[in-house]
């Protein structure tokens, strides 16, 4: 005989079973995502969506980057929000393919990293947020602009940089970042790796 059970309550289940079948079923749901994207831009309202990195999604097929471009267009068309691509020469170079794409963006180039108080002020939030028992002093001019020469003033090389040395510095025992130290990563600027035989034999 089965019991009966009152409106709208549950079987005696696992209390985390059927929402998390039902939460994996939507994570691999893209309809379902696009749908909880669009009550989130209807719910927070944007006007500014920013795309890092986006030159890798022009690296797919040709029909996955167009529909790429299509979303972005929707974005702008139904929601009033502006897309800001941010990426290598790449993306200008797509952009600029047609007219009707050319006058949807306006060109912002980002400038290279230059010594300065701004970039000083980087190398000291760096230096706060790294795990050495002795202060390195990163923004003292020396070391300064020893990072600046090998990074080439990229934020991703200055970044890049200052963590294998710290890296290292642990590895040592040493617990501090000194140029003797940066020296010795024999770090090759980007401008020379891209022209390197070991970039070279990977050809």
């Amino acid at each position: 005989m089965r019991r009966a059970r009152a409106p709208g309550c549950s079987t005696s289940t696992t209390p985390s079973s059927r929402p998390s079948r039902r939460l994996g079923t939507k994570a691999r749901d893209t309809p379902a995502k696009a749908a909880q994207l669009d009550q989130i831009l209807r719910r927070l309202r944007p006007r500014i969506l920013i795309f890092d990195e986006f030159h890798n999604c022009l690296r797919g097929r040709r029909r996955d980057v167009e529909a790429i471009f299509a979303v972005l267009r929707r974005l702008g068309r139904e929601y009033d929000i502006s897309p800001a691509l941010v990426g290598e020469a790449a993306v200008y170079d797509h952009i600029n393919l047609t007219d009707e794409m050319a006058s949807r963006f306006a060109l912002a180039p980002v400038p290279r990293w230059r010594f300065g108080e701004d970039y000083l002020a980087l190398l000291d939030s760096l230096e706060a947020a790294l795990p050495l028992a002795r202060a390195s002093r990163l923004s003292d001019e020396t070391i300064a602009r020893a990072i600046l020469t090998l990074s080439e003033g990229l934020i991703g090389e200055i970044v890049g940089i200052v963590t294998r040395a710290a890296t290292e510095a642990v590895r040592s025992g040493v617990e501090q970042i000194t140029e003797a130290s940066i020296e010795a990563l024999a770090h090759v600027p980007l401008s020379r790796r891209r022209g390197s035989p070991q970039r070279e034999a990977l050809l």
